[in-house]
């Protein structure tokens, strides 16, 4: 083993030279993977977005920022003064809610024997 003195006093030629005499092991696969990595590295650069592209999330955090600022506030209105008639119309509007989920349910309920109906043919078919 040469010391690293020795190997730096060498000239390119017997450098090459020795390189050449040595045994080399090329691991299997090397190439594929070389391969793969110089593709990949490859599609890594193409599918880079441009430059000003990168800027996009700031500005559109700016203008979102400037629209908050300058925009007029509008909430919602409240539409009752009197918590008492408000929770009634809450009430209401769960009622309405409720009568129609059941004439819903019952149209599930009647589809569900019709949809039986094929059923029991294919089994009485698949019977025989």
């Amino acid at each position: 083993m040469k010391t690293l003195e020795e190997i730096e006093n060498l000239s390119l030629e017997e450098l090459e030279r020795k390189a050449l005499e040595a045994p080399v092991t090329v691991p299997d696969g090397l190439e594929r993977r070389l391969r793969q990595t110089l593709a990949a590295r490859e599609l890594a650069e193409s599918a880079r977005p441009h430059p000003a592209l990168r800027l996009a999330p700031f500005a559109v955090a700016a203008v979102a920022a400037a629209a908050i600022v300058l925009l007029p506030q509008r909430g919602p209105k409240d539409s009752f003064d009197d918590p008492l008639l408000a929770y009634a119309e809450v009430e209401k509007a769960f009622q309405t809610i409720s009568d129609k989920m059941s004439a819903g349910v019952d149209l599930a309920r009647e589809a569900g024997s019709a949809a039986e109906l094929p059923k029991t043919i294919l089994n009485k078919t698949q019977s025989k």
